[in-house]
């Protein structure tokens, strides 16, 4: 078991290898990032087991040695805790393409009126988070083109969350994507199930290369059509769309899709 660990580990490892080299991040780099990281995980395994994540228990965990375990912990994190902004505005945006109360009878997602604390806009960013303002919110939509204001209040133009401008809000969408992907391969793999997890790639490596922009275009067509789907289609069960449904909320479903296209010249 721990020799098919460690050659998958060093499967998982070669795109991180590969993204740090790309951005100049040293093996140093790498090593002290992934030491704060152990260091976390075990803090919150322990945690959630109802123990006490002291020095000399995240020793034997994660074979740190207590004298450098006092050092990164003493170190300022570069990680903010909570939501980030990525995931805050494509829960915002999520809510608003798909919760009945702002959405219009055809299911279109509704012009809100913006002004003050008690609008529309403010309310449907409250049902999200009441820890950030509704007009930070809306600035940050506006700056990424996902919303437009005219008379009648503010509109969506985006259905998903696209980040631009700032390529560490895209990272942290991949680090999000790429965590929930391994863990639905591991479940899949070591837990039993009455139903797995979707888990699917389609793979065509001798496509006409004069047809590969239509193909990039349908692509995103059809996978933004299907996820604005998903999202009518799950937001039936959702607690935070519907807050009279029935039932005990705060379970999680996550569907991700991909696309990647490599023309002849890039084999």
């Amino acid at each position: 078991m721990r020799s098919s660990a460690l050659f998958a580990l060093r499967l998982l490892l070669r795109p991180i290898a590969k993204f740090c080299l790309k951005r100049a991040l040293t093996i140093q780099d790498f090593l002290e990032v992934g030491k704060s990281v152990f260091l976390d995980v075990a803090s919150d395994e322990i945690k959630d087991a109802g123990g006490n994540p002291n020095t000399s228990r995240l020793s034997v965990i994660t074979g740190i040695r207590r004298k450098e375990i006092n050092r990164l912990l003493a170190k300022p994190s570069v990680v903010e805790e909570g939501d980030s902004a990525a995931s805050l505005l494509t829960k915002v945006i999520g809510l608003w393409a798909t919760g009945p109360a702002f959405t219009t009878a055809s299911g279109k997602p509704r012009v809100l009126d913006c002004d003050g604390q008690q609008s529309q806009f403010a309310d449907l960013v409250e049902q999200i988070s009441t820890d950030v303002r509704p007009g930070t919110v809306l600035a940050e939509l506006e700056r990424i083109g996902a919303v437009e204001r005219s008379s009648r209040g503010v509109k969506l133009l985006a259905l998903a969350y696209k980040p631009v401008g700032d390529p560490s809000e895209g990272l942290e969408l991949l680090a999000a994507d790429a965590a929930d992907l391994i863990e639905a391969v591991q479940e899949n793999i070591f837990e039993i199930h009455e139903t797995a997890n979707l888990h699917a790639t389609t793979d065509f490596d001798n496509i006409v290369e004069e047809k590969m922009p239509q193909i990039r275009k349908w692509l995103l067509k059809e996978g933004m059509q299907f996820h604005h789907k998903l999202r009518k289609y799950l937001s039936r069960f959702d607690k935070d769309s519907n807050p009279r449904l029935k039932g005990k909320g705060g379970s999680q479903v996550v569907v991700g899709s991909f696309s990647r296209t490599k023309d002849n010249g890039g084999r």
